[in-house]
């Protein structure tokens, strides 16, 4: 059966193909482009005082979506591919079938 999570990498990749190629789209101009907390000048606490779009918390306009690790992770990858979308989606890809693999475990 060690051959199995192999298969399953190989099936996320091909299902999620198409996407590597795309540009950010949607929430992604927000979450991403947009979103102060992502740059290295921006203080790292700041992911935990603010949410998922980079408003802070104690605002009334904030959708008090609080997902500090997702944004940490773009911090990550902003700091190594700027705003590559490309990158994103292959990070996004990889992380996909690391979960698939721990959910098959």
């Amino acid at each position: 059966m060690k051959l199995f999570p192999l298969i399953l990498v190989s099936l996320v990749a091909l299902c999620y193909r198409n996407s590597l190629s795309g540009d950010l789209v949607f929430d992604d101009l927000v979450a991403i482009r947009d979103n102060r907390d992502l740059r290295p000048q921006t203080p790292l606490a700041n992911l935990f005082r603010n949410d998922f779009w980079g408003t802070p918390l104690a605002k009334e306009q904030s959708h008090k979506s609080y997902r500090p690790l997702t944004v940490l992770s773009f911090r990550l990858n902003y700091a190594v591919h700027q705003l590559e979308p490309f990158r994103y989606h292959v990070v996004n890809v990889l992380l996909h079938a690391c979960v698939c693999i721990l959910f098959y475990k």
